[in-house]
C-alpha cells in the first residue's frame, strides 16, 4: 500500500470538492440576485432583462468551467497499489 498515493489522492478528492463548491455557489448567486431583483425592485428588473439573463448565463458558464477544472482533479487520481 502506498501511502504518498493515498495522500496525494486525498488532497485531489478535497481540491476537486473545493471547485465543485465553488461551482454551485456561483450557481446559486446567479439565480438568488436576479431573483431577489425581481422582488424587490420589480420596475428596475424588468428594465435591465439583459442583464439578468447575462448575469445566469455567466453564472452557469463559469460553474461549468469550475467543475471541469475539479473534474480534472479526480481524472487524476492514482491506484495506491
Amino acid at each position: 500500500m502506498n501511502l504518498e498515493a493515498i495522500r496525494r489522492n486525498e488532497k485531489r478528492k478535497l481540491g476537486a470538492l473545493w471547485y465543485n463548491g465553488v461551482s454551485i455557489a456561483i450557481v446559486a448567486v446567479g439565480i438568488f440576485a436576479p431573483a431577489a431583483g425581481l422582488i424587490f425592485d420589480p420596475e428596475r428588473a424588468k428594465r435591465s432583462v439583459d442583464a439578468l439573463g447575462f448575469t445566469l448565463l455567466g453564472s452557469i458558464v463559469a460553474a461549468l468551467i469550475l467543475f471541469g477544472i475539479g473534474k480534472t482533479f479526480l481524472n487524476r487520481l492514482e491506484d495506491p497499489e
